[in-house]
């Protein structure tokens, strides 16, 4: 299915027990004026709050030309503009992990500090097209963007509460139904096979 940020507000109309709904997100009545005023943010947070298989992405970084202001890393790398979450940089070598910060440099702007050159970030990236979004991740949207909107649109604390829970629960499910696509073989290191 096709999501459209009009079905998506719907939706959330829905989940708050709201029987009217609309018919374009650039109407100004107050439903629609209060789910646009906190869509951006619930999308960010979403995406923030789970390595979602459609929003992954992988750029290798590049260099800022400056030192690190931390004395534990060497390289400082631009962060890239569509990164939503950083959420590892990519090891040479398998069963490695590479420590990595997000920081701000002496110019304010955001950085990835490491000891790795070159780096790849696997991140999850920002995605504005809805009809990209996996039906999980929309459905989870749907609840969050619901649970910060329905005091405004309610009136009702319980009403928000159970946004929250049912939000969660989304999670939970997304991580399994995630965990379920792709493979990715791991070497483990086994000393019992080496001294055969």
């Amino acid at each position: 299915m096709n999501y459209t940020k009009a079905k998506i507000f719907n939706i959330v109309l829905k989940n708050l027990r709201v029987s009217v709904s609309i018919q374009n997100t650039n109407q100004s009545d107050k439903n629609t004026v209060i789910l646009n005023e906190f869509y951006e943010s619930a999308k960010e947070q979403v995406l923030k709050d789970f390595d979602w298989n459609f929003a992954c992405a992988y750029r290798e970084l590049t260099l800022t030309g400056n030192i690190p202001q931390n004395p534990k890393f060497l390289y400082e790398y631009d962060y890239p503009n569509d990164c939503m979450f950083a959420r590892e940089i990519i090891p040479f070598r398998d069963n490695d992990i590479v420590e990595f910060e997000i920081a701000s440099n002496q110019s304010g702007n955001k950085v990835i500090n490491t000891n790795l050159t070159p780096a790849v970030l696997r991140y999850t990236r920002l995605i504005d097209n809805e009809t990209f979004y996996s039906p999980e991740f929309t459905m989870a949207l749907c609840w969050y963007l619901a649970f910060l909107s329905a005091p405004s649109i309610t009136g009702s604390r319980s009403i928000q509460s159970d946004c929250l829970n049912i939000y969660a629960s989304m999670l939970a499910k997304a991580k399994t139904l995630n965990a379920s696509e792709g493979y990715i073989k791991h070497i483990d290191n086994c000393n019992w096979f080496d001294e055969r």
